[in-house]
């Protein structure tokens, strides 16, 4: 027996889900315990054997996202951290780039470094840009800064030298005297954690991943104890930012891979998704309570970045590279005091929440608007579990947006949901339109609580191809992690012309590289191994370099000079031009290591027979098309493969509804995914 387990801890929910041998999945929602998310994980294993029938000694591998690392990077809950570089070189926190968040703004500040002034420590040393020794580390030089660290009273210690990427010895030196002088000291060095040129961003992310350190080793053996005690004996696995999972003990020392845990998790299962023909390019539309989560996968893989700003300090983490935007199911309404409609940022959280939900929230959100314009049934949310006020939620919408505006209740709740479209469109735009893909070419797949109530208007907005619910798209974060598989990504600089340099040294690189891989993913207990070479180049002098795949087999001179042409095409689509004349510099070479945990084979199912689908019941929904209109609903488990219907409709399940706008055609493919069609478009140009 194969069953595996995804938990994904939201701030409202903890949604779990079990996928078995066959296929099958069962699925199940426990609020969150933002006390000690461990909890919530624990009873939501313990509901899902109840509920589901799941056997938890069945279980042979267990996956989980989190949000805590991301938590503590944005709330500044992190443990007293100190910092050691390169004597002069005590700024390089403050200093940063000359880079501004905006442009325009003279009262811009910088947000604060993790590590004040007072707790960095120089040291006397010296590597030059290519490796050599120019001032040699002695032990009275380290010993002096170790005893200063000791001295200050950190829980955590980050090392970031000059040029430790090209030479890592005076790095793991004072990384070896920490840990001997203070064995409870968490230690993070540059040159293992981002061996990578530019300094700044290079001592910032050491930072964060030192300081993480002990805080998540701290969550890891609080759920480790837990589940020691609810009789789960298989291997747990935590996902990182950049769709792979690693162990839970990597995960204690590399914190730093956990910051986009949860949101890399939902883009993961569209991958999954996208591993068939139909739906090679998505636009994924993860929708929660507080936020939206926003990708592309092009041709089946979702993009990554290596660089990346987080609440407004650099980071060199690969992740999958998602936009986020303030509007969820939470989003809070108002008129401003120019008489403006706004929805957003600002949310009503899980506590109060959203008016509707009875818990002292009096302010309306974008949930009140669905449900006074009858998209949710207030007796069956949660599959009846919860009972919504809609008398609350008109009051809200009332004294809040329809008195000021000088409209009724339903057009005024119809105004928020219109504006909250539209501000998620722009984040749609972002990863698409702004950067050179045509929206008719991709299909919007929405997730999340929310995200298959709004995804058909944000879609039409945008000029989407088309629209694809998954299952479970409420819980479809959990599902990603249920089907993970371990990734780790290796790196290494180099920084040659192309011309200077032979395929089989390229070779060589990767095979180093793969050679420290394997042992990665053989402690990880993977069935099979992937190698997949990457290469970044550049034009010679620039600064913009871009990351093309190379392919799993080894580099040869056809396949050095085909990554070079990759290159080209890839410059041009990104900047607008490219020159196969220009000297092109090969920046790094780098591994992407796929170690594939043991999973059941399902086979794929056969093409269904369309036939009519029958509603389950009817009820009056709002459309800004007809108004209120009498609208079939349907049971998304009743549902089969091959079954059709045309809009308006609503598809109703436990975790999530979907809202089928008037004159959409709503079809449900072999796999049980409900492909949405806008009128007179097809799914594909």
């Amino acid at each position: 027996m194969t069953a595996r387990l995804g938990i994904d801890v939201g701030g409202t929910f903890t949604d779990v889900v079990v996928i078995d041998d066959a296929g099958a999945t069962a699925v199940e929602k426990v609020p969150s315990t933002p006390g000690d998310a461990s909890i919530g994980i624990l009873n939501g294993i313990r509901q899902i054997a109840r509920t589901r029938g799941v056997l938890v000694e069945d279980l042979s591998v267990f996956a989980h996202g989190s949000t805590v690392a991301t938590n503590a990077l944005l709330e500044l809950k992190l443990p007293r951290t100190a910092l050691i570089v390169t004597r002069g070189f005590r700024d390089v926190l403050e200093i940063g780039t000359q880079l501004r968040s905006d442009l325009f703004d003279l009262r811009s500040r910088k947000p604060a470094p993790y590590v004040p002034r007072q707790l960095v420590f120089e040291v006397e040393e010296r590597v030059d840009r290519l490796g050599t020794v120019v001032t040699k580390l002695d032990d009275d030089a380290v010993e002096r800064v170790v005893e200063q660290v000791r001295a200050s009273g950190v829980e955590a210690c980050a090392v970031a030298l000059l040029f430790s990427f090209r030479n890592a010895e005076h790095e793991q030196r004072i990384a070896q005297a920490l840990r001997a002088a203070t064995p409870s000291l968490s230690v993070a060095i540059s040159s293992e954690v981002a061996p990578q040129i530019k300094e700044y961003p290079r001592a910032s992310t050491t930072v964060v991943s030192a300081a993480l350190q002990p805080l998540v080793a701290r969550y890891m053996a609080g759920i480790l104890a837990g589940l020691e005690n609810v009789g789960l004996r298989c291997p747990m696995f935590v996902m990182q930012s950049n769709g792979g999972t690693m162990t839970a003990g990597e995960a204690s020392i590399n914190a730093h891979r956990m910051v986009l845990s949860g949101p890399a998790a939902g883009v993961l299962a569209a991958t999954q998704l996208a591993a068939g023909p139909e739906y090679r390019n998505q636009i994924t539309f993860d929708m929660g309570g507080t936020s939206t989560d926003i990708a592309l996968i092009a041709d089946g893989r979702a993009a990554l970045q290596r660089e990346t700003v987080f609440h407004g300090r650099p980071l060199l983490v690969p992740q999958f590279d998602i936009h986020t935007i303030g509007s969820g199911g939470g989003s809070l309404a108002h008129v401003d005091e120019g008489g403006l409609l706004r929805v957003g940022p600002e949310s009503a959280g899980a506590v109060p929440g959203p008016a509707c939900y009875g818990r002292g929230g009096t302010q309306p959100t974008t949930t009140d608007a669905q449900l006074v314009l009858g998209r949710i049934d207030a007796t069956r949310f949660l599959a009846g579990e919860m009972t919504l006020d809609v008398a609350a939620a008109r009051r809200a919408i009332q004294e809040y947006v329809a008195e000021p505006l000088g409209m009724d209740v339903d057009d005024a709740a119809a105004g928020i949901l219109e504006v909250a479209d539209a501000i998620m469109a722009r984040g749609v735009r972002v990863v698409s339109v702004n950067r050179g893909h045509d929206p008719r070419d991709f299909h919007l797949v929405p997730f999340g609580g929310a995200g298959p109530m709004h995804a058909l208007n944000v879609g039409s907005m945008v000029d989407v191809g088309g629209v694809v619910v998954p299952r479970n798209p409420g819980t479809f974060s959990a599902v990603g992690l249920a089907g993970s598989d371990v990734k780790y990504d290796f790196s290494t600089l180099v920084d040659v012309d192309v011309a200077d340099i032979e395929a089989d040294e390229v070779e060589t690189l990767y095979s180093d590289l793969i050679v420290a891989a394997a042992g990665r993913l053989e402690a990880a207990a993977t069935s099979s191994q992937r190698f997949i070479r990457m290469a970044r180049f550049r034009y010679a002098w620039q600064d913009n370099d871009v990351e093309v795949i190379v392919g799993e087999e080894p580099v040869d001179a056809d396949g050095l000079a085909a990554a070079v042409g990759s290159f080209h095409a890839r410059h041009h689509f990104e900047f607008g031009h490219s020159d196969e004349n220009e000297r092109v510099e090969l920046v790094s070479v780098g591994v992407e290591a796929v170690g594939v945990l043991e999973r059941a084979v399902v086979a794929a199912a056969a093409q269904p027979t369309e036939r009519k689908a029958v509603p389950a019941s009817r009820r009056p929904v709002y459309f800004a098309e007809t108004r209120w209109v009498d609208t079939p609903v349907y049971e998304r488990a009743e549902l089969t493969p091959g079954d059709t219907f045309l809009g308006p409709a609503i598809v109703e399940e436990r975790e999530a509804t979907t809202v089928v706008t008037p004159g959409v055609a709503g079809r449900v493919d072999r796999d049980g995914n409900l492909l949405l069609t806008y009128p007179e478009k097809g799914t594909k140009r």
